[in-house]
């Protein structure tokens, strides 16, 4: 076998799977990385797949290594064709449909020593989904203007982006990401590119999560001294409405810009309290434009939240903690709490409980977890600046006014897996408007109180932890019930093969 020895600083792929194994990789009460995800191998205390050169060529590829791999003394890297192949049936349903994924795509690592490492991935999909994840796309479509106001059209997918019509109720998508990481030195990290970042050491997040869109930003995480880190980000996002006018063949969407400031400190390295600031900044409106705030560039947390007061004309902020206790190596206890503006009693809360290699007994893990918000935590006043990307809520799936709870469990043996996943919660539904994500916190709509279970198992067997290939069954039950009626059960199964790299949060 060939190994690399020096500090390995490509980040760990985003999916829960490899977040379950990061958190408990170091086997001690060392709490990973500063309370986002993804971190880099180093931090996980996980290796980058080695060469074996005592098996065949055929084996290797299929069980232990890149596709393409090549590694040195000063350098990495990997080259992998990607998929995520399923078809399967909607059980309960008259008449029951057919559902399929078919995604190809392909990704490339690199690293040269421990100053400078790169990745990038691109998958083509199409895909038929079950009817109420269906639903909730095509409620986030985008948004063309009309002679009355705007009209949807398409859908966005969580974590696919936006999508045109393919064969019947089908849909036809493509997504990237990429990021270019530099490490001057060993306590700076400066990132550019469209990867997501998940604050937080939950299956949801309350702050900032992976649930919407990639879109383009730069990070700087810099170790200020030990246990005293800071996280500065810029981004820029889009809202999928079309502007009304313009010379261009195609009009473009609304923009606005994001600014992330997070401190992180860690008293010992058992415990990890952070504090977190975002602010939305308008940049587009209808039928006008206008340059950034100043604000946009100021790097000091708090001062957005402070002298802004939660909300402005262009300007939306939210502040939080960020919390986490690993009193046992095993064993992790973790919190999130926000805010926009404690005068209009707006919050949103997360209480959660992690287990792994549990008894001792590598990978199996569990996890219990609760999340509050109410009804107009992540809305604003002007639409235009709610906490969304691509019509999709950047924190939590189901975005404002719900409570959620959710217990988790998986375990894999020899490339054996089975992932048992239960999410219960109570969210309060506009009759007339679904898309509530995008109006402001004035509009009043009749509401529907919906109570939903989604159960999902899912069974299977990991050829390759490189790219994690996995060969799956699942199992999906959901059953609703609405204070108004109209209570409908969704029942699926379907077989596949997938590359397991990242998240697709379906399970609403």
């Amino acid at each position: 076998m060939t190994s690399v020895a020096w500090s390995q600083e490509i980040l760990i792929p985003t999916s829960s799977a490899a977040k379950d194994k990061a958190i408990f990789a170091h086997s001690s009460k060392n709490i990973v990385g500063n309370g986002f995800f993804p971190v880099s191998y180093s931090e996980a205390n996980l290796k980058l797949p080695e060469k074996d050169t005592t098996r065949n060529w055929i084996m290797r590829k299929l069980f232990s290594e890149h596709f393409i791999q090549q590694s040195g003394k000063d350098f990495f890297l990997a080259i992998d064709p990607l998929v995520n192949m399923s078809i399967g049936d909607e059980l309960l349903q008259i008449p029951p449909n057919k559902l399929f994924q078919n995604t190809r795509g392909a990704q490339a690592i690199g690293q040269i020593k421990d100053k400078f490492s790169f990745y990038t991935a691109f998958y083509e999909n199409q895909a038929r989904f079950v009817d109420y994840q269906s639903v909730y796309f095509k409620d986030r479509g985008e948004l063309y203007p009309t002679a009355t106001g705007y009209g949807a059209q398409n859908a966005v997918v969580p974590g696919g982006g936006r999508t045109k019509p393919f064969k019947v109720n089908a849909y036809d998508y493509a997504s990237a990401v990429s990021y270019i990481r530099l490490t001057p030195i060993d306590k700076l990290a400066i990132q550019f590119g469209n990867a997501p970042r998940f604050y937080g050491w939950g299956y949801r997040s309350m702050l900032l999560s992976d649930n919407s869109y990639n879109y383009t930003n730069l990070s700087i995480d810099w170790e200020i001294v030990k246990g005293l880190s800071y996280t500065y980000m810029r981004g820029k996002q889009l809202n999928l409405i079309r502007k009304k006018y313009t010379n261009q063949v195609e009009s473009p969407y609304e923009r606005k810009g994001i600014g992330v400031h997070y401190l992180t400190y860690k008293p010992i390295p058992s415990l990890a309290i952070g504090l977190f600031e975002s602010t939305v900044y308008l940049r587009d409106e209808a039928t006008s434009s206008q340059r950034v705030n100043p604000y946009f560039y100021q790097p000091i947390i708090g001062i957005n939240s402070i002298v802004n007061e939660g909300e402005t004309a262009d300007m939306k902020n939210l502040f939080g903690v960020n919390l986490a206790w690993q009193f046992h190596s095993q064993h992790m206890l973790y919190a999130q709490a926000v805010s926009d503006d404690l005068t209009n009693k707006e919050y949103g809360f997360q209480l959660g409980y992690r287990a792994g290699n549990i008894f001792e007994v590598e990978d199996l893990n569990f996890q219990l977890e609760a999340n509050v918000a109410t009804s107009n935590l992540y809305a604003a006043n002007n639409k235009r600046m709610n906490y969304t990307h691509f019509n999709l809520p950047l924190a939590h799936t189901l975005g404002n006014g719900f409570k959620e709870f959710i217990v988790r469990a998986n375990y894999q043996i020899v490339g054996v897996f089975l992932d048992i996943k239960v999410v219960y919660y109570e969210a309060d539904q506009p009759i007339e408007d679904n898309t509530r994500m995008f109006n402001s916190k004035e509009d009043v709509f009749i509401m529907n109180s919906a109570k939903v279970v989604n159960t999902n198992i899912e069974f299977g067997y990991e050829f390759n932890q490189a790219t994690r290939l996995r060969m799956f069954l699942n199992l999906n039950y959901r059953t609703s019930a609405f204070a108004l009626g109209n209570n409908v059960n969704y029942g699926a199964v379907s077989i596949g093969i997938r590359s397991a790299l990242s998240n697709q949060y379906f399970d609403f």
